[in-house]
């Protein structure tokens, strides 16, 4: 593996210094960094990862496990990921039943309307009862036949089971890890640790904590496979696309533990090892584990979010086209350029109203179009502070509510309400 400039010298002394020292994170990793990795590096795996096991198909978990199994040696797991993932299991064993049946119920809501359309035609036209009669059972059975076919691919490609004991993913996962998860921090550096994350406002500092101790134990580079594209981990391109490790992160790893990080999602992982091992690994597994990581049970609420929305667009006399964003928001659109009524579906991240105006600008001003009406539509009402910042720069915002949707003024003076909540 390419040497890299040494850390400073601990001693004080003054050592020359060239354009790489310091910034080692803005190196770009080339195919004989993966294979030096793969060789002699230390591979973990976060929470996401493990968790993205019951969002694939059985034939993508199959090529997952037989290229990380071709790398057992060189894998571990922090405790505290272990942790995550217990605490989560069940959660994202429902995820794939929740977006069953909100497909389900989106189905049904879509037969209603369609039978309510067919008889207003039926009555139109006066046509005979005998043959309503017969295309509605059609309709009907057609949509019968979608919804069956939906549960009989739930139920045959996804483990569902909450019994640990019948549970597929816990039994790969177990035989995968054994002997290769880290033990927790002694009590004294977890509660020292807790109260860093705090200062830090870094959510997974325990994680980030234990491979430091790990990293610092073997000496070796280190590659961390995440399905977390949150900025507290990677240094992200201006349209937010994970480029590598935070260079903070990558920097402190070379000083505390004196060795480099490497970071990469899922997806990426699987397509390295494939080229590296030479593994059998088919393209729609590698498109599964992104479409998985892109799906997260965030995106599949808005996504069903959307499509309650379209109603608004109807009585707007609109019929919008979804579009679903890499990064977990949802793009309704309806209209031709200059004159297009557009929906932001989103839930911004939580924190402060100003970072989450923040984050919602940012989506806005990437896809930017001259003469749009755009909306921010929310699941809920998420409180004054963001609602009046979006207001005063402009974004009108509509939420569901239970009986229907309400909105800021600005929402109510473009048309997207009856009256401004």
């Amino acid at each position: 593996m390419a040497n890299e400039p040494s850390i400073d010298d601990p001693s004080g002394s003054e050592a020359p210094r060239g354009i790489l020292d310091g910034f080692g994170a803005y190196r770009t990793t080339r195919p004989d960094h993966y294979r030096d990795l793969f060789a002699r590096g230390m591979v973990v795996l976060d929470t996401a990862t493990l968790l993205d096991f019951y969002r694939c198909t059985a034939a993508t978990r199959a090529d997952f496990l037989h290229a990380l199994r071709r790398l057992r040696d060189r894998l571990w797991v922090p405790h505290q990921v272990l942790a995550e993932f217990w605490r989560d299991r069940e959660a994202a064993l429902g995820d794939v039943e929740r977006a069953t049946g909100q497909a389900t119920a989106a189905l049904r809501k879509a037969e209603s309307q369609a039978l309510q359309g067919l008889r207003a035609w039926a009555n139109r036209v006066s046509l005979a009862p005998e043959e309503l009669t017969s295309l509605e059972h059609g309709l009907r059975d057609a949509h019968a036949h979608v919804v069956t076919r939906l549960t009989e691919v739930t139920r045959q490609d996804f483990v569902t089971v909450v019994d640990t004991e019948e549970d597929q993913v816990v039994a790969d996962l177990d035989g995968l890890l054994y002997g290769r998860v880290g033990a927790p921090l002694p009590p004294d550096e977890h509660r020292a640790a807790v109260t860093e994350a705090a200062s830090r406002a870094f959510g997974d500092y325990l994680v980030w904590k234990q491979l430091l101790v790990e990293a610092t134990r073997r000496k070796q580079d280190v590659l961390l496979v995440t399905g977390d594209t949150e900025e507290d981990w990677w240094r992200l391109d201006k349209n937010d696309n994970p480029k590598g490790p935070r260079p903070e992160l990558y920097e402190e790893m070379r000083a505390v533990a004196g060795v480099r990080l490497f970071m990469m999602r899922p997806d990426t992982f699987l397509r390295h090892a494939k080229e590296q091992f030479g593994l059998p690994v088919r393209g729609e597994s590698i498109d599964d584990v992104e479409r998985s990581l892109r799906n997260q049970p965030e995106s599949l609420a808005l996504e069903m979010l959307a499509v309650d929305f379209t109603d608004v667009f109807g009585k707007r006399g609109f019929t919008p086209v979804l579009a679903a964003n890499k990064d977990g928001y949802v793009i309704m659109s309806a209209g031709e350029a200059g004159d297009r009524c557009r929906a932001f579906v989103v839930n911004p991240p939580l924190g402060t109203p100003a970072g989450a105006v923040k984050w919602i600008r940012r989506v806005l001003r990437r896809h930017a179009e001259e003469g749009s009406d755009d909306v921010v539509v929310l699941p809920g009402r998420r409180g004054d502070g963001l609602l009046n910042g979006l207001d005063n720069v402009g974004v009108a915002t509509v939420w569901q509510t239970g009986d229907g949707w309400a909105g800021t003024e600005l929402a109510h003076e473009q048309g997207w309400v009856e009256q401004p909540a």
